[in-house]
């Protein structure tokens, strides 16, 4: 059955005056206002053969000459109309929203036009995009010549826009657009079999062996036409059958088993995270919890084994060329040390998590997902705009190597800044949810809930996490029995809460506490939070630690941090507070540790601190090179705890080798390394599931040579492996 709670309406909810969010929704406006319809439309018009009106085109992604293009006035349009409702929450008349209205009208309009032109010479009418027509040829035949054509994904992202146009500035053209594309794909698809649908939507880089996968990015198409099925009111069975047909069962069943395999098949984090989304849409849809409960095996992945520091996610994938390009990929779970390249943490991924963070937690109430939301929210979502322009962050560098820096630069039209542009419209998403008449506060950002249908107003000004409690101030216009939950963050020891004075009992459960009584007239809840040192181990390599300060991740703003000569607690003892400021000064030094949305672009700084190895596992089994044997080994591990598998690697030569560690024929990881790239110290460390281990004392552990690309990829030589067994 459906759960009844639901975030609140971006009709419900405001910006604060004088806030950082609202410092950074309105950058986010200037920015969107410095650009001009025609400048949005020009890569449209041009592919129809239109009159660009004397326009600058815009650069990089969104140039004329790009292989994919369009893609970012889909965001535009999401961005301008959803900050057109925050805008009117407070002012109907506000000369900005009245704009911003303008612009999204004149952009459809121009659309109709291109619409209308190219449905002309279409092989169907209603085709509208920025790219010719050849290029979903292309994809239907399975032609590869180099680069990567992904002309749904910048459909996907128009047809987002346009029913955002709709939905929150009632433009109905926009909507009419949609249909008409939505049945020019419909047309389209159904010429192909499905095999060839299966083939051209197939997204794993790696299958196991042989040759290259053609592989392509197609957006959240699955959603998308979900999304166009409700708000049409269900009536399109049309519609409904085309979004089933990006529904791909291997990866729906992989997510529905709990089986990760998404570094094994070595595939881009937010093309599938989206496909996530996909399919929670359709459980919204359908009521089918098999889908529901296959998103939550997805971020329970996440959470447990591909999360950066940040929360976010994406780097480097475990294989060579072209499976691996260095960066939006994923690796095996709890794989961080060997792909912490300085390209990862995709912000795009940041934004869609929270987004299906906010989604799920609707459905399912679990607290984790709202924990987590809240770091990446502000170590990566609020570290994604500059201080001092409204220029989107593509990749975060939380590298283990030294000196990363922020690269900031909107002139690329990447698609971070694209997803950035139209996610700085709604920062106040997430932070509440509905359940009747009950409310949960689940963020502490400054922000205002205003039910005025209910007589309920709701706001927080407390400028969390700068400051270290969260204050709420409940106004009901009429006496009300409701229930207000407030969640208790995980990283919060000793919270104490107080209502109009006076304390309450904290006694969570499932991570909220409940504040039920009668509320009447003007209340004030006061939430105390113990904002202390502590840190994380990376889990793959016992000597680096990230350092956190409650939720903030602290990140020393330093080039060439040096190693700590002592342990892990005792350099956090070192650490002393900056009065006044969430930062901390190494003691004997200059170095600040400080939070990443603080720290300005181009400026090195390191996530991680090198340490003397934590005591996280020890050594239980230890065997020298098998590769007389076949490189096989029988190894001890415990069936109750958690292990390790360490292996240490002698010198390589210039060639590329890339090899599978396998246990009884199934592949436990896959692992490529060059003399460039060699591990620090000679060895890497590979965290063995727990449903490997479970009920086992040994694991026969083989490793092969990678088939792909008929490559002749070796294993490389080994001088020692060791099972190794958590000390707690």
């Amino acid at each position: 059955m459906l759960n009844i709670m639901k975030p609140v309406s971006y009709y419900n909810v405001e910006y604060l005056p004088n806030s950082t969010l609202k410092e950074k929704f309105e950058r986010n406006i200037n920015w969107m206002l410095s650009l001009t319809p025609d400048q949005l439309l020009y890569n449209y018009r041009k592919n129809a053969g239109l009159d660009t009106k004397g326009a600058t085109p815009l650069t990089v992604w969104e140039s004329p000459d790009f292989f994919f293009r369009g893609h970012f006035t889909g965001h535009y349009l999401s961005g301008a109309s959803k900050t057109f409702v925050e805008l009117t929450n407070t002012d109907e008349k506000d000369p900005q929203a009245v704009e911003l209205k303008n612009r999204v009208d004149l952009i459809v309009t121009g659309l109709k036009e291109v619409q209308d032109k190219l449905s002309e010479t279409s092989e169907f009418p209603g085709y509208l995009a920025a790219e010719p027509e050849k290029r979903f040829d292309n994809l239907e035949k399975l032609r590869f010549n180099g680069n990567h054509y992904v002309p749904y994904y910048a459909i996907q992202k128009l047809m987002d826009g346009l029913m955002d146009a709709y939905q929150y500035t009632g433009n109905q053209t926009a909507l009419q657009l949609v249909k008409n594309l939505t049945s020019y794909v419909e047309k389209r698809m159904a010429k192909l079999t499905p095999e060839r649908i299966s083939a051209m939507l197939d997204t794993r880089w790696y299958q196991g062996s042989g040759q290259y996968i053609f592989h392509q990015e197609f957006g959240a198409m699955h959603r998308t036409l979900l999304r166009l099925y409700e708000l049409t009111g269900k009536k399109e069975q049309d519609v409904f059958d085309l979004a089933e047909k990006f529904d791909r069962k291997w990866f729906r069943d992989m997510l529905i088993n709990n089986e990760d395999k998404l570094g094994y098949y070595s595939m881009h984090s937010n093309t599938e995270l989206v496909c996530a989304e996909g399919m929670l849409e359709y459980y919204h849809v359908t009521g089918d919890d098999q889908y529901k409960k296959g998103v939550e095996n997805y971020m329970d992945w996440m959470h447990t084994g591909h999360e950066l520091p940040t929360k976010g996610i994406s780097g480097r994938s475990a294989y060579p060329a072209p499976a691996d390009y260095g960066s939006e990929l994923y690796d095996y779970p709890e794989m961080f040390f060997k792909h912490l390249s300085k390209l990862n943490g995709e912000s795009c991924c940041s934004h869609d998590l929270n987004y299906l963070s906010s989604e799920l937690f609707a459905d399912t109430k679990d607290p984790v997902l709202m924990n987590d939301y809240e770091i990446r929210f502000i170590n990566a979502i609020m570290a994604q705009q500059n201080n001092d322009s409204a220029i989107a962050e593509y990749l975060y560098n939380l590298s283990v190597a030294p000196n990363s820096v922020k690269h900031y630069d909107r002139g690329g039209f990447w698609c971070c800044v694209g997803s950035g542009t139209e996610r700085h419209s709604t920062l106040v998403d997430g932070i509440y949810y509905q359940d009747n008449d009950d409310i949960y506060v689940a963020q502490y950002f400054d922000s205002i809930l205003n039910l005025k249908d209910q007589g309920v107003k709701v706001t927080q000004d407390a400028h969390y996490p700068d400051q270290h409690f969260a204050h709420i101030t409940v106004e009901t216009e009429q006496p009300k029995d409701f229930t207000i939950y407030v969640r208790v963050p995980k990283w919060s020891a000793e919270t104490t809460i107080t209502v109009d004075g006076k304390a309450v009992k904290v006694q969570p459960e499932n991570g909220f506490v409940a504040i039920k009584r009668n509320w009447s007239k003007k209340s004030e809840i006061t939430i105390n939070f113990d904002f202390q040192l502590r840190y994380q181990v990376l889990a793959d390599r016992f000597n680096r630690i990230a350092i956190y300060y409650g939720p903030i991740l602290l990140a020393a703003q330093k080039a060439d941090l040096p190693a700590s000569t002592v342990s892990a607690k005792e350099y956090l003892n070192d650490l002393e507070k900056v009065e006044g400021k969430n930062q901390f000064r190494l003691k004997g030094s200059d170095i600040i540790f400080k939070s990443l949305p603080e720290i300005p672009g181009e400026t090195p700084y390191n996530v991680f601190v090198k340490v003397p190895e934590e005591p996280v596992a020890k050594t239980i089994d230890t065997q020298n090179d098998g590769a007389q044997f076949g490189h096989q080994w029988t190894l001890a591990v415990d069936p109750d705890k958690k292990n390790y598998l360490k292996i240490t690697y002698s010198a390589l030569d210039d060639d590329i080798y890339s090899f599978q560690i396998e246990d009884d024929d199934q592949v436990l990881f896959t692992q490529t390394m060059t003399k460039e790239e060699w591990p620090e110290d000679s060895y890497y460390i590979y965290p063995l599931p727990q449903s490997v281990t479970k009920g086992r004392d040994k694991l026969n552990i083989k490793i092969e040579p990678l088939d792909y690309e008929s490559l002749n990829f070796d294993v490389a030589d080994i001088d020692k492996i060791e099972t190794m067994v958590a000390t707690k």
